[in-house]
């Protein structure tokens, strides 16, 4: 990973020079509170405790840390589709928002520690996150996600934690199919300092034919916490996968003679992606006083060459090979005041974002494996500016009211360089390519209002209301259907959400959540085909989601605990040529459960159950294919073992127990019919680490 290392003296240079700076001007710095962000613990986030769902690392489920559907599992509202294809990455959904994404996170705002994932644009992925070190993730769902701001059809937020003692530790994962990973990592702490070190690399070679992978990571974490309560984090996160291979879908009729058989088309033109991704940020914080605020900014690179499935040498085809690098950088800050209004205990907040991205974007002919003539050749830009505020109010102890309202301005611009121009005289029948620069603006607002009650010391009663919007990213604006150039037709897909419910809590034995919804969106963003690995898209007329999800956590004593969701989602199209069809990629029902039981009483030995249930999947928007309903169950065990200063920590887990045949994904509205991704089938891996403490 030598690429890594140039960016590491910059990294250890800021955090020195930060950690001076703090030093010195301790005494006079303003305070901070991070209301809009998932990850605060304070009373005043307890709105947000209605509609989100956590989970700890003790929750997670075993695993190789390289699918976040081992940290969501069970999160109600949320459809983890695990391709077994590290080329597209998993695809995630949230009460549909996000389904129609070909590859990566659309429609869903993620974030590391308050930083955000997602670009201005909305369009994210989690695969260059070192999930090793995630002590929690939160899930917020519904209205309030709306205060988010662009393709907030949820929020994914993730945490780490600051180290507690000084280590070094190294780890062996292994497994089916052909699965080989490696870390190292170095924790180290002395008073109010702490620094994190993590270094990993893996190797898959797939269950399908043309599926190696091959991915590289580094995260380096300095934290920092002055004498008044002032929280500094400092991140470096890095990836490098250099071999993805794509073995594409599969029709349903491959997929039922053979699942894990190759798609033809993979191997005549060598179809594979590599990406290198690198990312800093720096977070200030405080959540003490009466006047708290936050503050955050990050940079980062992103660099991704991919083969497709097909030659694109048509002089307007783009080419069938993609080089993109992109450039992406932002700031937020948040400012939060609590105060009596009318003797009316109040907490108002209000924060900015800026954020802008860069891409340089080439396109050439796939000549079977092997880049050819240019075809495409654009620089594209986008830029936000977002305001936003929210009021919280506390008549009671029994009753809250709050609402909030967030402003977007986002630029859309490209400029486009292969421009070949008709021929004239004896060659004009020549093909050209014509000038396909453009640009769009966008000028959106997002606003919510709820109340929550406490009508007793384990029962509560919410509701809110809300409504957001979800522009069209730029990788969904880089084709159309029918034309070449910019698809500045697309408008902005705006939803209105109503969200109500009921929540029990009796200590830490058991804890239910049950809420129903209704979202009706207008000029929903959806796939228009999809041909060989290349997506256009355009609008549908309007569609509604409609459901219920229930999610439940029961501790039968201390050493047993189970959870639970289950999910019911309607989500047709409610106008236009599909009126009453499915919205493809999204299924109707979705049933999760965990147990975790200790036998021994002690960390020694832990067996976990995971099992889930999932309705038919729809392909296409005239809901003619389908991927079949199915469920799986899988066991685990894990232990931990302590040796005066050595932990030993192990898992083992058997994944799809019963070997049942399904369809991990489906691509949506694929033309050729080659939709479905083949999920594995069983599969065994085990993982164990060693770590030293210092005394």
């Amino acid at each position: 990973m030598n690429y890594l290392s140039t960016h590491l003296h910059l990294f250890l240079t800021s955090a020195l020079l930060l950690i001076h700076a703090n030093v010195l001007h301790a005494q006079t710095a303003p305070e901070l509170l991070e209301t809009l962000v998932v990850s605060g613990e304070r009373s005043s986030d307890a709105l947000l405790k209605r509609h989100l769902v956590k989970k700890t690392a003790e929750d997670f489920a075993v695993g190789a840390r390289l699918d976040p559907a081992e940290l969501l599992r069970t999160i109600p509202g949320v459809q983890v589709d695990s391709r077994s294809n590290y080329a597209q990455d998993t695809r995630i959904s949230l009460r549909g928002f996000g389904a129609r994404s070909a590859f990566g996170v659309r429609g869903i705002d993620l974030q590391v520690d308050g930083i955000p994932l997602s670009t201005p644009d909305g369009q994210g992925q989690l695969a260059s996150v070192m999930l090793d070190n995630i002590a929690s993730v939160q899930v917020l769902r519904g209205p309030m996600a709306a205060l988010y701001g662009n393709g907030a059809g949820g929020v994914i937020a993730l945490q780490t934690a600051a180290p507690d003692t000084s280590n070094v530790g190294v780890s062996f994962v292994g497994g089916d199919p052909g699965l080989a990973r490696h870390l190292l990592s170095g924790e180290w702490r002395n008073n109010n300092i702490a620094m994190r070190a993590q270094v990993a690399k893996t190797n898959i070679d797939g269950e399908r034919p043309h599926s190696r992978a091959e991915r590289e990571q580094i995260a380096l974490q300095l934290f920092y916490t002055t004498d008044n309560d002032l929280d500094l984090i400092i991140k470096y996160d890095a990836s490098d996968d250099p071999l993805l291979q794509d073995p594409l879908g599969l029709t349903v009729e491959q997929w039922r003679s053979n699942p894990t058989q190759i798609n033809p088309l993979a191997e005549i033109y060598n179809t594979r992606k590599s990406v290198t991704h690198q990312q800093n940020s720096i977070s200030l914080r405080d959540n003490t006083g009466a006047t708290r605020w936050q503050t955050g900014l990050w940079q980062g690179e992103r660099a991704i060459t991919q083969y497709l499935g097909f030659a694109g040498d048509a002089i307007t085809g783009s080419g069938g090979v993609v080089d993109l690098q992109r450039d992406f950088s932002g700031a937020n800050v948040t400012l939060t005041h609590s105060l009596q209004l009318f003797n009316v205990p109040t907490d108002i907040s209000v924060g900015a974002e800026f954020a802008q991205m860069q891409d340089d974007r080439r396109g050439y002919v796939n000549e079977r494996g092997i880049a050819g003539e240019l075809r495409r050749d654009e620089a594209g830009e986008v830029n936000s500016r977002d305001i936003y505020s929210l009021i919280q109010l506390h008549p009671s102890e029994k009753f809250m009211l709050y609402s909030g309202a967030r402003h977007s301005q986002l630029d859309f611009a490209v400029t486009d360089y292969f421009i070949v121009p008709p021929a004239t005289g004896a060659n004009n029948n020549l093909a050209s390519n014509p000038d396909d620069s453009g640009a769009r603006q966008y000028s959106e607002d997002s606003f919510a209002i709820g109340a929550h009650y406490a009508f007793t010391a384990e029962w509560e009663l919410f509701a809110s209301s809300g409504r957001g919007y979800e522009t069209p990213t730029l990788t969904e604006m880089a084709y159309k259907s029918d034309a070449t150039g910019l698809n500045i037709d697309l408008q902005t897909a705006l939803n209105r959400q109503q969200e109500w419910g009921i929540t029990y809590q009796s200590d830490e034995f058991l804890e239910l959540n049950l809420t129903q919804f209704i979202i009706a969106t207008e000029n929903e963003i959806v796939v228009d085909q999809s041909v060989g690995g290349r997506t256009s898209y355009r609008n549908a007329a309007e569609t509604e989601r409609k459901g219920y999800e229930l999610f439940g956590r029961y501790a039968l004593n201390a050493n047993l605990l189970m959870q639970f969701s289950l999910q019911s989602l309607s989500a047709v199209y409610s106008a236009g040529e599909w009126n009453g069809r499915q919205l493809p990629g999204v299924a109707r029902e979705q049933y999760q459960l965990s147990v975790q039981w200790l036998p021994f009483a002690t960390d020694v030995l832990q067996l976990d159950l995971g099992a889930q249930q999932r309705s038919r999947i729809y392909s296409a928007d005239n809901n003619q294919v389908y991927a079949p309903d199915f469920y799986t169950l899988d066991l685990s065990a894990r232990g931990a073992y302590s040796a005066n200063s050595l932990q030993v920590n192990w898992w083992l887990k058997l994944a799809n127990l019963s070997d049942e045949t399904y369809v991990g994904s489906v691509i949506v509205n694929q033309s050729n019919g080659r939709a479905f991704e083949p999920a594995l089938g069983r599969n065994l891996s085990a993982g164990i680490s060693l770590v030293h403490n210092f005394r």
